[in-house]
């Protein structure tokens, strides 16, 4: 495995109209497809604009070519920018970063795959354990039990660079990819412009989540005090459009700017379009402005297209009351109040930011994942300590350990002892009989995983768990032909939370099972409402509409289901059959 030691250099901006670059977004594309027409790579099959000019705010996406597909496992990767050319860079950059780090993910040659405790007793440097801990915002638990908890677990580590001290360290990277998963990846013209773009979306994440979480009053922004010409054009956009924008500024104690957007068209909502609630983090406030309401656009589907957007690193609002605290905030900053990090270098923007997080303890790793045949700089950002909405609220190394185990260890038996072996350290963590039912289910072995399950419950669960655990015992149930009692369960977890398309889609099977198409079709219309990607449930929809007779609706679904997942074989020959 190759130490890639990471070091700063000057990198000049040469381009600053909407973003902060070393090159046009021309320059980039061509560079890019130029990459992969030499290396004979099929990442890329085309460049698309998909926004229907309602903005005048271009969106495009990059449609992933073969090797692309079978690497990231997603179809396409969006763009955004003020400009056409901006877009189409930031969705040519989104996959060479997506692929760049999921071709690093799964060469094994990346990593050194070994427990802490055969680790520790070698030369390498290792990450300090307390940094686990600050990971997960753990405060009461000690090394002492963090390292038996962990010592014996195989985890996949490899060679990241702390920024701030300038030194290579192993990182447990299987445990950082389970508490952030692909929050951190990022590509640029330069290892600077990828660092400054991956540093800074983990922050806005971490901020975000803070706020959301909280519910914090975050100061308006005042729009009449911003400067920047492309972010006023792309203001008035919205504004000509009769479009509401709120502008919040989301910095808190970081220091580095982020601006939240919310937007909403009273006009069209909720029939054809959503609110959208998004942020943006630069070292200059006003490029944040921009950066957030390109993203906007790039979620809103011009705001009349019946649009659907996936939530991220904040939640999607279905009324607008549930951002009152952002709406009525009670106070309001000029642009100029802000903090600006912003320097024609980007390497002093890095410095800068490195400095403005370590008043508040926190530190930067980079791990270099540069593909080594495409060549564009992509890194893996990790802040141990920022929060991530997508990532529990539970503070407890426990139960990401036990987490990583579960995930990570693929023979149920080897599995189950793990669990077994930490249960002795910590005898009464829900989350460990949650896991330990789990393995069963995954073996098959439900009567079995039903008693691990149901005292789960019993132990003192955090809120936010309660429904998983109702999920995976209505579940169980559902596979045992326990339709009822599935369904009795499956209420009681959606009384904690409703939106779990997960839980809609079980008790969907059983009503369909028990031959109540009408009431599993309400669930199946949920479930596609909360996860509109999931093409399993579209056809489960085709095949209910299919039992009460409405035919036409029946293919509709089945036909889009199959436009995003064609291996659905059920819905192909139902939908032979509704065409007969």
């Amino acid at each position: 495995m190759e130490k890639k030691a990471i070091r700063l250099a000057d990198c000049l901006k040469h381009y600053t109209l909407d973003q902060d670059k070393v090159c046009t977004p021309t320059e980039t594309v061509k560079r890019f497809k130029q990459r992969l027409t030499e290396l004979h790579l099929d990442v890329l099959k085309e460049v698309r604009r998909i926004d229907n000019g309602r903005l005048d705010i271009p969106v495009y996406f990059s449609v992933c070519g073969k090797d692309a597909l079978a690497t990231i496992g997603t179809k396409k990767q969006m763009g955004k920018g003020s400009t056409p050319e901006q877009s189409q860079a930031s969705a040519c950059m989104e996959l060479g970063e997506r692929f760049s780090f999921f071709s690093f993910m799964k060469n094994p040659g990346n990593f050194i795959h070994d427990t802490y405790a055969n680790l520790k007793k070698s030369e390498y440097p290792l990450l300090p354990l307390d940094t686990l801990l600050q990971s997960v915002h753990d405060t009461t638990t000690d090394l002492a039990t963090l390292e038996k908890l962990i010592e014996n677990i195989p985890i996949q580590w490899t060679w990241a660079t702390n920024l701030n001290r300038q030194e290579e360290v192993l990182v447990p990277f299987s445990w950082f990819y389970a508490i952030n998963e692909f929050n951190g990846p990022s590509a640029g013209n330069t290892l600077e412009e990828a660092i400054s773009q991956g540093l800074c979306e983990v922050v806005e994440r971490h901020v975000s989540a803070v706020v959301s979480h909280e519910r914090l009053h975050a100061p308006a922004i005042d729009t009449l005090t911003i400067q920047d010409p492309i972010a006023r054009e792309l203001m008035a956009k919205f504004t000509q459009n009769g479009i509401e924008v709120y502008l919040n500024d989301f910095t808190l104690d970081t220091g580095i700017p982020t601006v939240a957007a919310l937007a909403i068209d009273r006009s069209t909502f909720p029939e054809t379009s959503e609110i959208v609630y998004t942020a943006g983090t630069t070292p200059n406030p006003e490029k944040a402005v921009i950066r957030a309401l390109t993203e906007v656009a790039q979620l809103a589907g011009d705001f009349n297209s019946r649009a659907n957007y996936v939530a991220s690193g904040l939640p999607k609002p279905l009324a607008m009351d549930e951002v009152s605290y952002l709406t009525h905030s009670g106070g309001t900053v000029s642009i100029e109040q802000m903090p600006d990090l912003s320097d024609d270098n980007i390497r002093v923007e890095i410095e800068n930011c490195l400095a403005a997080l370590e008043k508040i303890n926190l530190e930067v790793y980079i791990i270099n994942v540069t593909h080594p045949r495409l060549g564009i700089p992509a890194i893996y950002t990790i802040i141990p300590g920022a929060h991530f909405r997508e990532r529990s609220r539970i503070n407890s190394v426990g139960l990401f350990a036990a987490k990583l185990v579960a995930e990570k260890t693929a023979d149920p038996l080897t599995c189950r002892e793990a669990l077994l072996s930490m249960q002795e350290v910590l005898p009464d963590a829900y989350y460990l009989e949650f896991y330990l039912g789990r393995n069963l289910m995954e073996s098959g072995r439900l009567e079995d995983a039903l008693p691990h399950l149901q005292r789960a419950l019993t132990l003192h669960p955090e809120q936010e768990d309660i429904p998983y655990i109702h999920s995976y015992i209505a579940d169980c149930l559902k596979n045992l032909g326990k339709y009822d009692e599935a369904i009795t369960i499956v209420q009681q977890g959606l009384a904690y939370d409703e939106e779990r398309p997960d839980m809609h889609n079980i008790i969907g099977v059983c009503y369909f099972k028990l031959a109540r198409y009408d009431q599993a079709i309400t669930h199946f219309h949920r479930a596609v409402e909360l996860a509109p990607t999931s093409a399993i449930d579209y056809a489960n929809l085709g095949v209910n509409y299919r039992k009460i007779g409405r035919t036409s609706e029946a293919a509709r679904y089945f036909e889009l289901a199959l436009s995003m997942d064609p291996s659905i074989e059920f819905a192909r020959e139902q939908l032979a059959a509704c065409q007969v």
